[in-house]
């Protein structure tokens, strides 16, 4: 029950994705005013999508690869970066609200929403919920595989079967919004975000994966990856406050080096098994982190 209990501390932040009306918690689900219900997996997740068709190649073998591949470390740079970014976000937080109850001398920590849209297998939202106290977070993803291994994890992450299309919270609720590898729905992300709230976005760098692109190169319908677009439709958006590249390069035996293969939409198209991958013995991963404020 602990796993379908937690999500009673969500229920406000949540909005009906069919009418938009409010949402109550009852009996194990989550209930809008109209009485539309989602029903709380014993596994720790909610499903406000109804049923939905896997999408290609986003199974559960993918999102398992993409746990055993991330827990290796290959990205822990990136979110190294988006910890110390949402963490100085938190402080100056903490700071304003300690700052507001200083006649009463009180000592003030302020609740902050982090919704991570596109979330996958949950590595950034549980590391974040692990990491950092004060914080409510939503994670969400149109792949139901990718819910289900996420809501394997420990923490108190309100994990949400939902289309970024059609986010299914409340207007203007949202602190800090997280878009990692993934598309963006700007009309939705203006309308959840909070005046003056933080987008974290990160696109993939142009040396990401290179080792594997270069031999997958006479496959690839994109040779080469610029995220300039990316960025420039972003600004159009959003005040952009920082922008920075991550890389990093990690020795990879065979064997890791399969579970690659086996996690990345890099390779949707392509016929691995024409691949000569035997002379690849390190592997970049790079990232674009863009901040941005509403």
């Amino acid at each position: 029950m602990e796993k379908i209990d937690k999500f009673y501390q969500y229920k406000n932040l949540y909005a009906c994705p069919i009418c938009g009306k409010k949402i109550r918690f009852h009996a194990g689900s989550l209930v809008c005013k109209k009485e539309h219900c989602f029903d709380i997996s014993a596994k720790g997740y909610v499903n406000m999508m109804g049923a939905t068709k896997p999408l290609k190649g986003y199974d559960r073998q993918f999102f398992m690869s993409r746990s055993e591949f991330f827990a290796k470390g290959y990205y822990e740079h990136i979110l190294n970066a988006i910890v110390k970014k949402v963490s100085e976000i938190k402080a100056a937080a903490d700071g304003a609200a300690a700052g507001a109850d200083s006649k009463e001398g009180a000592e003030s920590v302020s609740q902050l929403v982090l919704i991570d849209a596109g979330c996958g297998e949950g590595y950034y939202s549980s590391a974040l919920a692990g990491r950092i106290e004060g914080l409510q977070i939503i994670a969400f993803d149109i792949a139901a595989d990718a819910i289900v291994c996420a809501a394997k994890s420990k923490e108190n992450v309100a994990w949400t079967i939902a289309d970024v299309t059609n986010i299914p919270v409340k207007d203007g609720i949202c602190d800090i919004l997280l878009d990692v590898f993934t598309p963006a729905s700007y009309k939705e992300f203006g309308r959840i975000l909070k005046k003056g709230g933080y987008i974290l976005k990160v696109i993939p760098g142009s040396n990401h994966l290179k080792e594997l692109r270069k031999a997958a190169r006479e496959q690839l319908k994109n040779k080469d990856y610029s995220g300039d677009d990316v960025s420039d439709y972003f600004e159009q958006h959003y005040d952009i406050l920082s922008q920075e590249t991550l890389t990093n390069t990690m020795p990879i035996d065979q064997e890791t080096l399969k579970t690659l293969t086996e996690m990345t939409p890099l390779l949707f198209d392509v016929d691995v098994s024409r691949l000569d991958l035997s002379e690849i013995s390190e592997i970049t991963v790079e990232a674009q982190l863009i901040i941005g404020r509403a």
